[in-house]
């Protein structure tokens, strides 16, 4: 599966596949994807920075993506003061479990570790059991449990930080 840097002009199909994955209420908690002129805004200010975003493509159609933003970036801070990266990952449900988050995760991290950052901090639902498995097969470990919550398709689930030291 081709995997490749994300461009300006992945816009509408990026949307379209946060669109699909926020509406089945399952993973993440939003039940939509943000309007399209802020993620566009978003990304034209992230783009020269050259930050690990990446997008599979599978005959031609988008059908996951991976992004890692700087905290700082997206206004968050540690109580150390330290800046560290915030990653989310999205893949249409008929493309999981075949090795796509892996390649994407890989693509990634390659990239934040050229840029020097020292750790990388995610967010996932106890239940999303796959994609806890996959992060601690590339060295992820708890942190915390999160406050629980309610998905938008109605069902309580509990999110926990999970982080990967790459110091």
């Amino acid at each position: 599966m081709p995997i490749r840097k994300l461009r300006i002009s992945d816009i509408e199909a990026l949307h379209r596949l946060l669109a699909e994955v926020s509406a089945e209420g399952e993973f993440l908690l939003r039940a939509e994807a943000p309007p399209i002129e802020r993620m566009r805004a978003l990304l034209l200010r992230a783009l020269p920075l050259d930050l690990p975003q990446f997008i599979a493509e599978v005959e031609g159609e988008l059908v996951g993506s991976i992004e890692v933003f700087p905290a700082s970036f997206c206004r968050m801070e540690d109580a150390l003061g330290e800046d560290f990266g915030l990653l989310g990952m999205q893949v249409k449900k008929a493309h999981r479990c075949r090795g796509l988050g892996g390649q994407l995760m890989e693509a990634a991290l390659d990239q934040f570790r050229r840029l020097g950052m020292g750790r990388v901090e995610l967010a996932v639902l106890k239940s999303n059991g796959p994609a806890i498995r996959l992060y601690e097969r590339f060295a992820f470990r708890w942190v915390e449990d999160l406050p629980p919550c309610t998905l938008p398709n109605g069902r309580a689930d509990t999110p926990q930080k999970m982080r990967l030291l790459l110091g």
